[in-house]
């Protein structure tokens, strides 16, 4: 890891002294040392209706940005994570995990990419979610 973050690094510098030594615009590779976002930096502001996020008949998609689903809800809560399972099948629902208030925590674990999910919650409640 750190021999590439080297590499990148001197490509990037060589870049940007070949710009300026011709005069030339200055540039950047979206390839050169760009880290992810975090999981937490791309969190969405969420709100209940009928305790149930995302409001039916809507589904959330998880993303490679986090590997589980995080919430920080303004209220303690229930929350059950519920995954689409194809056409004709019933819903996979997680067992229930207590939220506290005001910190993040996961609602469900390793969750593999472009999984549809909804969270069901036992109150309503607000907050920020990061999956």
């Amino acid at each position: 890891m750190r021999t590439r973050r080297k590499i990148a690094t001197a490509l990037a510098t060589g870049t940007l002294t070949a710009g300026l030594l011709t005069g030339g615009a200055i540039t950047t590779s979206a390839s050169a040392d760009v880290a992810p976002m975090s999981c937490f930096g791309g969190a969405k502001n969420f709100s209940t209706t009928n305790k149930v996020w995302p409001a039916y008949p809507n589904w959330a998609k998880t993303t490679a940005s986090c590997a589980d689903i995080n919430v920080k809800a303004r209220v303690g809560a229930n929350v059950q994570a519920c995954f689409d399972r194809g056409p004709g099948q019933p819903h996979k629902c997680y067992p229930r995990r207590w939220l506290s208030q005001g910190v993040w925590d996961t609602a469900v674990t390793d969750v593999a990419n472009g999984k549809k999910f909804y969270l069901k919650f036992d109150r309503n409640t607000s907050g920020k979610i990061a999956y």
